[in-house]
């Protein structure tokens, strides 16, 4: 593995991405839980399953009057309901107006923002809430079927077998939780990029291939249950607690998630570490926007900032919230989550935050008209380092080991 410092344009699957306000569950710069007030999971116990999963991954959300393309056919919604320009004789509507193609072969859909390939049921469902013309497309695929196109994108193609091992169970546990947590509350389960786990559709990439058929239906559990196993592209050397830097959930007050102790290997690697400059100007206007979006508007009146100091650290020593400190000398206290966010997230009347702050595991301090962010890692650091994981398969460590480190108290167990 490359030991140069991380540059964006080097990434060859998908464009520099990070925590960016999204809590980051996979991909090399990694997933978040879906915001949609419709789609909330439900708290229940996630137990093993005894079957086969097709996963519902909703790949497009189609929000103009153009509609997209279907296997050279349109589709597109308007008020009076669905038009077909097509001789498809798969189109089958539901009763809550949901628009099917039952059909298993290999589609090609043709969207504004991508082009999908993937074989599987399609089904398409109207969101009116959004406009008349609005509805999403997921796809349902076995979940052995999908896993390929996950760690394809998840991961370097010259990066270790091993490694890409690990990464199919983490992918396969955390699309099984998702699953199980979503299958009675919403029509589909993970969607296709870093917000859930990039999946790229149908894919040839030998290792993803090989991967996966390595370890068929191979689950990481805890006490009967299934663990929601979060990963990040790198840790910079400090675990993350799911509880910490995803959510409060019951799901993840668990052993495997707490984040393992010592320091891991990807701090052998420049990658694990990042500086970003910012205007001071910059980083105030997007402060206090983000700030105006929240009911409680935590940073109300914000004056010219002079620190930006950690007040709160996790057990294992990454920060869980900041103090920023004005020219009032007003204290205004935000978690480490709402910063990375702040910096992050896209306004139109403020420059685009590049380059990205990277995590949260950060420190902050003002030099003249700037503010500099140094940190380490990529991500949440929750679970699975891919970068530590790498350097581990390069030591020719085991997969279930390599799983053992980074979810300790887990249980590799084969369910197919």
């Amino acid at each position: 593995m490359s030991s140069k410092l991380f540059q964006p344009d080097s990434c060859n699957r998908r464009n520099f991405l990070t925590a960016a306000g999204v809590l980051v569950v996979g991909s090399l710069f990694s997933c978040s839980k879906i915001n949609d007030k419709s789609q909330r999971v439900s708290e229940k116990q996630l137990s093993i399953p005894t079957e086969m999963i097709t996963m519902r991954i909703r790949v497009g959300k189609i929000r103009n009057k153009d509609g997209f393309e279907l296997d050279g056919d349109h589709v597109l919604l308007t008020r009076d309901g669905w038009k077909l320009f097509s001789s498809n004789s798969n189109f089958t509507e539901s009763p809550d107006q949901v628009m099917w193609v039952h059909n298993k072969e290999t589609h090609t859909m043709i969207m504004v923002e991508k082009i999908k390939r993937c074989a599987g049921k399609i089904s398409m469902h109207p969101r009116r809430d959004v406009s008349p013309h609005a509805f999403d497309i997921v796809v349902h695929v076995p979940m052995e079927e999908y896993l390929p196109g996950v760690i394809a994108g998840e991961l370097y193609s010259h990066w270790h077998l091993t490694t890409f091992a690990a990464q199919a169970v983490a992918a396969r546990s955390y699309a099984t939780a998702q699953h199980l947590q979503r299958k009675e509350t919403s029509y589909y389960d993970v969607s296709d990029g870093p917000s859930s786990q990039v999946f790229l559709g149908d894919v040839t990439l030998d290792v993803a291939h090989r991967a996966v058929k390595d370890t068929q239906g191979v689950l990481l559990t805890w006490n009967n249950t299934v663990v929601p196993s979060y990963y990040s592209a790198c840790c910079g050397g400090i675990a993350a607690a799911a509880s910490d830097a995803i959510s409060s959930s019951y799901l993840h007050n668990i052993p495997p998630l707490y984040g393992r102790e010592g320091a891991d290997v990807c701090t052998s690697l420049n990658v694990h570490q990042w500086k970003v400059k910012r205007p001071h100007e910059s980083v105030k206007k997007r402060l206090s926007k983000w700030s105006r979006s929240l009911s409680s508007n935590p940073l109300n009146q914000l004056g010219s900032i002079e620190s930006i100091i950690p007040t709160k650290t996790s057990k294992r020593g990454r920060p869980k919230s900041f103090e920023i400190i004005d020219s009032k000398k007003n204290q205004h206290e935000i978690t480490a989550k709402q910063l990375v966010r702040a910096m992050n997230t896209n306004y139109p009347t403020i420059s685009e935050p590049t380059p990205k702050v990277r995590s949260s595991c950060l420190v902050a301090s003002r030099l003249g008209s700037d503010i500099e962010f140094r940190g380490v890692g990529m991500g949440h650091g929750v679970g699975l380092c891919q970068y530590g994981a790498q350097v581990l398969a390069g030591q020719k460590m085991s997969w279930e080991s390599i799983l053992e480190w980074y979810y300790p108290k887990a249980l590799v167990l084969s369910v197919s």
